[in-house]
């Protein structure tokens, strides 16, 4: 592994404040784990966040909001930074404690029947019982619209995108002819979470007459659009933007929100897309703590009710946040360097970045892929369904992720049941066997994936995305 860690060093090189930050930390660290953070993670992520506060800076904004549970380690690079004087402005860091979970349920009712689009969504190992669960129904209640949608398999069974796509127009239909009670189900729960989530939010000041914006990792921007929903009951009009690592696509309708991005936005880079793990991302970047799932009130306000499961990344995530304040205080040694590296936003910071990360993500040592693909990631709105990051499948599972395969599965041609990997090049790496021409694979299924969604977005009109 040293030679992999030496190419890490040389494309830091790039940027000599940059790798003297994390050359500086690598020598107070042990173990492997914590040598090879300090070499990816920890930089990539304080060169996101200075750029974060940077903007803010630019465009007068007063306060950041940093969501749970990937911005918390942003949240504490960019209070660290600031409670060190190592900004030379002020600006107010708040931490949010919200979910996609505890949001988009007391949004749905606002929606009526286009909260099914939310709902009937693919993605990992995806069955009914995942789908109702997204709505919060009860078992009872998933088994009344299971018979409804005349549905006549197990709530567990793992469905391919058609199969998601017929339920939904068999919902919307269905709704339609009054024969379906999901709706009425999705809005009393939906209500019945509402006034605390608004209550919470209101407490946290986001309300008021100051201007402000969220930080998030990204990848849709979907929690941005909830919040502005959300708030404009009580509020309308009211805008809101949001700074985002990446963002592949943007919801639909995305009136009175802005979206900055700094590594990839939906209209381009491509090549940074294809050699991302957005995934790996989320699971290294969260905090040690359960999702929160709704909001309570009591005498002295309102406060998130989190999940029981914790975070079963723990471990890890305390290793790194040991080595990220490592790193900080290497900042802290070089004042100036670090207010002239905050002022000189410069391209080829990002492209360090972005060798940075291709390589680790899409052509991971076996070392790496068994390390970081042994990390547990959910994709979906709770953490009820964690598996690894480099899920184990069988060669022939991942030869059914090819680009050929997928079509034949989307077209209804092949009967197949896709199931996913949320690192698949750590998944190829640990399978052991036909590696290169799997990695081949998967790269070209990624990129055209990504070049078709690209495509798409330059062709929707009216949305705000600002360039890097």
């Amino acid at each position: 592994m040293e030679h992999r860690l030496n190419q890490y060093k040389k494309r830091l090189k790039k940027n000599h404040f940059l790798y003297d930050l994390s050359e500086g930390t690598e020598k107070e660290c042990e173990t492997l784990g914590e040598k090879t953070y300090a070499l990816t993670f920890a930089p990539v992520i304080f060169s996101y966040v200075t750029w974060i506060l940077h903007e803010a800076y630019k465009k007068k904004i007063q306060r950041l909001y940093f969501l749970a549970r990937d911005a918390k380690p942003m949240y504490e690079v960019a209070k660290f930074l600031k409670e060190n004087n190592l900004l030379g402005f002020d600006i107010d860091i708040r931490y949010l404690r919200v979910s996609r979970y505890s949001l988009r349920i007391p949004e749905y009712h606002l929606q009526n029947e286009k909260c099914l689009d939310r709902i009937f969504l693919s993605g990992i190992d995806v069955s009914l019982y995942r789908i109702l669960k997204r709505a919060d129904l009860t078992v009872d209640e998933m088994k009344q619209v299971s018979k409804e949608l005349g549905y006549e398999k197990e709530l567990h069974v793992v469905l391919n995108r058609k199969q998601i796509l017929q339920l939904k127009e068999k919902a919307y239909e269905l709704s339609h002819e009054g024969k379906l009670s999901l709706l009425k189900f999705i809005h009393t729960h939906s209500k019945q979470r509402f006034e605390t989530t608004i209550g919470y939010l209101e407490q946290e000041g986001m309300l008021d007459d100051v201007s402000y914006a969220v930080v998030d990792s990204g990848w849709v921007g979907s929690i941005q659009k909830s919040l502005q929903n959300l708030l404009a009951t009580k509020k309308p009009g009211i805008p809101l933007e949001g700074y985002y690592f990446g963002l592949y696509e943007l919801p639909i309708d995305i009136k009175d929100c802005v979206y900055h991005t700094y590594y990839f936005k939906p209209t381009s880079h491509i090549r940074r897309k294809t050699g991302f793990s957005n995934c790996l991302f989320e699971a290294i970047y969260s905090e040690n703590c359960g999702m929160v799932k709704n909001y309570e009130k009591s005498e002295t306000g309102f406060y998130p009710v989190l999940s029981d499961l914790e975070n079963p990344n723990a471990k890890s995530l305390k290793q790194n946040e040991a080595v990220l304040n490592r790193y900080l205080n290497q900042v802290k040694q070089h004042p100036n360097e670090y207010r002239l590296f905050l002022k000189k936003q410069q391209k080829r910071n990002v492209k360090i970045i972005e060798k940075v990360l291709n390589l680790l993500m899409s052509r991971p040592t076996d070392w790496e892929a068994s390390y970081y693909g042994d990390y547990l990631f959910s994709d979906d709105l709770d953490d009820t369904h964690m598996k690894k990051t480099a899920n184990i499948l069988s060669q022939k599972e991942i030869k059914d992720l090819r680009i050929l395969s997928k079509i034949l599965i989307s077209l209804g041609i092949s009967k197949k049941v896709i199931h996913e990997s949320a690192w698949i090049e750590g998944t190829i790496v640990n399978g052991e066997e036909n590696v290169k021409k799997n990695l081949f694979f998967a790269r070209y299924a990624k990129l055209m994936t990504y070049l078709r969604l690209t495509i798409k977005m330059k062709k929707i009109r009216g949305y705000k995305c600002l360039k890097q």
